[in-house]
């Protein structure tokens, strides 16, 4: 009987290891671009921003590069807007604020630098993630914060560097 059970153990732990490898979970792969967009722009964002700095480093790992004027660019990414920040979402009972959200919006355009002719239209992006807020935790809270907005960034550095290889 025990050894029955054991080989119906092992034969339904191969069934279910089979059934989990095919079920659609793969992991991000970074985006690729061509050597059209070696060389970008990044118009309308100041340098100092943590926005910039996460795309720059997400359009190296692309295999592009962010220079510093458009006259040495292939491609001008202009962003006309660049909105970030947090409002209170729920509070508790004596009035403290319990959970905010905090959000990214961006709105932008792509434009082929050598015949000037527009890539990508103007675009909109608006993203938000929420979080809870303790004040005992008040550090830990800020960090949470910091870790949100970089997430935010990420998401938004990614849409537009699909947007750049599919513009194409």
């Amino acid at each position: 009987m025990s050894r029955k059970f054991t080989l119906l153990s092992v034969v339904l732990l191969l069934l279910l290891i089979q059934a989990c490898s095919g079920n659609g979970f793969h992991l991000r792969k970074s985006v690729e671009l061509t050597p059209q967009f070696s060389s970008t722009y990044l118009k309308g964002l100041s340098s100092k921003n943590e926005f910039s700095k996460t795309f720059t480093d997400a359009l190296t790992e692309a295999g592009g590069s962010v220079v510093e004027s458009s006259d040495q660019s292939k491609v001008v990414v202009n962003f006309s807007r660049f909105e970030e920040g947090r409002r209170v979402i729920a509070y508790t009972s004596d009035r403290r604020a319990r959970e905010y959200l905090v959000f990214l919006k961006v709105e932008y355009s792509i434009q082929n630098n050598n015949n000037k002719s527009v890539s990508v239209p103007k675009h909109r992006l608006n993203i938000d993630r929420s979080y809870l807020y303790d004040p005992d935790f008040a550090l830990g809270k800020s960090e949470e914060e910091k870790r949100v907005k970089q997430t935010l960034y990420e998401e938004v550095t990614r849409l537009i560097l699909l947007r750049l290889k599919y513009s194409q």
